[in-house]
């Protein structure tokens, strides 16, 4: 009789730790849900993320922007040395085209004086500022 006694505690004390142990591990599982997946936890971390990545992105357009006028400036001074070549070459052909016009010495009949000079330098001055 001891034996079949033996048998039903042993069964019984098993199925009281297999629930005690299903029960503290709910239990346990739980708290945890609560302590580390609490949304106003997840929330608050997602908040500080988000405001960390805003400022790199923000950062980094800077940046990138920073970058681009770099890049302009440069541009801006090549055009700007090449402009001032330019018109430096326009002014010596100018230059060289009044001293052929004065130098001519009209052996084709036309003479020119001081009236068709002054009137070459007004058409050029007329033809440099009417491009806006």
């Amino acid at each position: 009789m001891f034996g079949l006694l033996d048998k039903i505690g042993t069964t019984a004390a098993a199925i009281a730790g297999v629930v005690t142990g299903a029960l503290l591990t709910a239990f346990l599982m739980s708290l945890y849900v609560w302590l580390v997946h609490d949304p106003a936890v997840a929330s608050a971390a997602r908040e500080g993320f988000v405001a960390v990545s805003e400022k790199l992105a923000l950062q980094g357009q800077v940046e990138e922007m920073r970058r681009q006028f770099k890049l302009a400036e440069a541009t801006a001074e090549s055009d700007r040395v090449r402009a001032e070549a330019a018109s430096k070459e326009a002014d010596d052909a100018w230059k060289q085209y009044e001293a052929a016009v004065a130098s001519d010495t009209g052996d084709d009949g036309c003479r020119v004086d001081a009236g068709d000079l002054e009137w070459l330098r007004k058409s050029r001055r007329a033809s440099v500022g009417g491009v806006k």
